[in-house]
């Protein structure tokens, strides 16, 4: 790999790696896993040398995403002598887009439109989206997309956001939304990484997801309130069971005189008076000495 490519990865990767501590993302130098994931562009477009690198995934407003660089050498052009037709050099035409991969709420049908005025992708020979507006449907064009399903993706609100966020290039594969976009001086930076996810995030937000049989996931159903216990009055004193003689002098609010009144004759008590037994029991004399 060439001095400048391999600075230029070397400085994306550590880049990426600073945003994922400080936003609490997941970082990986080099994803080869995510090069045969999907078959969308740019992951369809002719090139050898293919790597994905500086993949950070986490969580941005609320929704997962992904994003990481792809490159790969679409094209290589051999130098040779004018007189003797010799090889001397090979030119590397190297390609690297960024790709930004957020989970939706929901499936969708499968959808592909792509910018018809950029220059990385060769796509005279697809055709036009179908919608309302002329002007819009000239910028773009539709990869192995149902016309039907184009209409009922690009509400104009969508179209609007795309013409307005520059948002030109993206698909909808299952619950997925894969938007790739290739710089075209440098490296995606931090601050376009996090510009980009917030487009996105409000993209997501206008699309149709009943078109593919679901809806966007709802929020969590309020908790239900119940109704408050019932309050009832507290009696001021409980009532001694039947029969039983009461141990304790009953509050004044029960009518009673104090208690209990006094033998004339006699000093009032020091001490509350002895409870009183029941007719015969406990027998005299118990509990007997020496027990």
């Amino acid at each position: 790999m060439e001095t400048n490519e391999a600075r230029r990865i070397e400085a994306t990767n550590a880049e990426r790696y600073a945003m994922s501590g400080q936003y609490g993302w997941e970082f990986s130098p080099d994803a080869p896993n995510l090069l045969e994931r999907w078959t969308v562009l740019p992951f369809n477009q002719r090139g050898d040398k293919r790597m994905a690198f500086g993949a950070l995934s986490g969580a941005y407003q609320g929704l997962r995403f992904s994003v990481f660089d792809y490159h790969r050498r679409p094209t290589v052009t051999s130098v040779h002598t004018r007189w003797t037709n010799k090889k001397v050099n090979e030119l590397d035409t190297l390609s690297i887009d960024t790709v930004w991969v957020v989970t939706l709420p929901a499936p969708m049908p499968n959808f592909q439109i792509v910018s018809s005025i950029e220059s990385a992708w060769d796509v005279e020979q697809y055709p036009e989206p179908a919608t309302a507006d002329r002007k819009f449907n000239r910028w773009y064009k539709l990869i192995d997309t149902d016309p039907n399903v184009a209409i009922g993706v690009l509400t104009p609100q969508v179209a609007a956001t795309m013409r307005s966020s520059k948002l030109h290039t993206w698909s909808l594969v299952g619950a997925e939304l894969v938007y790739v976009e290739n710089p075209t001086f440098g490296r995606t930076k931090p601050d376009e990484i996090l510009a980009t996810l917030g487009k996105l995030a409000q993209l997501v937000s206008l699309l149709p997801f009943h078109l593919g049989g679901g809806q966007a996931a709802a929020p969590p159903p309020p908790q239900p309130q119940y109704p408050p216990l019932p309050q009832y009055p507290q009696q001021p004193y409980p009532p001694q069971n039947p029969g039983y003689p009461q141990q304790y002098p009953p509050p004044q609010q029960y009518g009673q005189p104090p208690y209990p009144p006094q033998h004339p004759g006699y000093p009032p008590p020091q001490y509350p008076p002895p409870q009183y037994p029941q007719p015969g029991y406990p027998p005299p004399g118990y509990p007997p000495r020496g027990y």
